[in-house]
């Protein structure tokens, strides 16, 4: 198992590797350099500041969810736990690296095993839930722009695959469908902590109100990335609509996610250059505007791991682990 992953991880680290080396070979280094030397460095802060307020949102969010289950835990502890799991989510194999990370230390500050797994994993499931409804609206609004990619086929099967499974899930005879699948390979133990999870995740069908403010301001977080985009097309002078940033970038979003790369790197940048070409954006700009993106937030998320050195709780200086144990 360690070596398929070890293997997972080389091969995706060598597709993020062929496709940055692919887009640097498309790009006039001295106009994409010219382009940087021309900064607004009022831009390039405010762009700091929204990285900044977006994971305030995260983490208020998610707040919410360990709240309304009765963990008594500070939004700036969970903040910081917030901030570590990112920092890990840089070096594990997927997107769910971070998910990982973010359980383990909530696990480490409080001793709810399955509150703190639901909760980030209901969080997961509102994120998903308004970025697909995002590229639904985005997808609509495109027109043809983006007709030669056929990407309205397979985002709006994405979306209504995901509402089936969801509407799978949130039934109550869900879980003993689970057990007897689990029985018959006989998985006991398995079954039992997946379907404490399941119940603990269910759980939050008695917050609805809880469940409504967290999607709401999951779709705040959205438009700030969208924001954070288009503020950085200002710092450089790059005339672009905020409209299309409002397009392109849910898809972007959706885009990345899947894992065929490190942290969606090569991927993000290659789609984002892609789209706004459609509209004129020549790759040099392009280029710019991506790689300032994910070099900030590579930076703000650095600075979670500085916290791992520097928090007093020695368990947070523990790299995350996946075990039996976790559920």
């Amino acid at each position: 198992m360690r070596i398929k992953k070890i293997i997972l991880s080389t091969v995706k680290f060598v597709i993020s590797l062929l496709l940055l080396y692919y887009i640097a070979s498309k790009i006039d280094w001295t106009q994409a350099l010219e382009n940087l030397k021309k900064a607004n460095y009022f831009f390039i802060f405010l762009t700091f500041l929204l990285i900044f307020l977006e994971r305030v949102q995260l983490t208020y969010k998610w707040n919410l969810l360990v709240w309304a289950r009765g963990m008594d835990i500070s939004f700036w502890k969970l903040f910081l736990i917030n901030s570590i799991g990112a920092f890990w989510g840089l070096f594990l194999p997927s997107s769910l690296g971070t998910d990982v990370a973010k359980s383990y230390y909530l696990i480490k500050n409080n001793s709810q095993k399955s509150i703190s797994i639901s909760s980030v994993f209901v969080d997961r499931i509102m994120g998903l839930l308004a970025l697909l409804i995002l590229n639904v609206f985005s997808l609509f609004f495109a027109g043809d722009l983006i007709s030669k990619f056929n990407i309205k086929f397979y985002g709006l099967t994405f979306f209504i695959i995901f509402i089936i499974l969801l509407y799978i899930f949130q039934r109550e005879k869900t879980a003993s469908v689970l057990d007897n699948i689990f029985s018959k390979f006989r998985f006991k133990s398995i079954s039992e902590k997946v379907i404490k999870l399941h119940k603990s995740i269910l759980e939050y069908k008695n917050h609805p109100k809880t469940l409504i403010i967290t999607f709401i301001l999951t779709l705040f977080v959205h438009i700030t990335r969208v924001l954070i985009f288009y503020v950085i097309s200002l710092a450089y002078g790059i005339p672009i609509p905020i409209v299309y940033f409002f397009i392109f970038v849910p898809i972007l979003t959706v885009v990345i996610m899947i894992p065929i790369s490190i942290g969606g790197l090569g991927v993000g940048e290659g789609v984002f250059i892609a789209f706004f070409s459609l509209i004129g954006i020549s790759i040099n700009d392009s280029i710019v505007v991506a790689l300032t993106n994910t070099l900030s937030n590579t930076i703000f998320t650095l600075i979670g791991g500085l916290s791992v050195f520097f928090l007093n709780s020695p368990e947070v200086k523990e790299m995350p682990q996946v075990n039996k144990n976790t559920i």
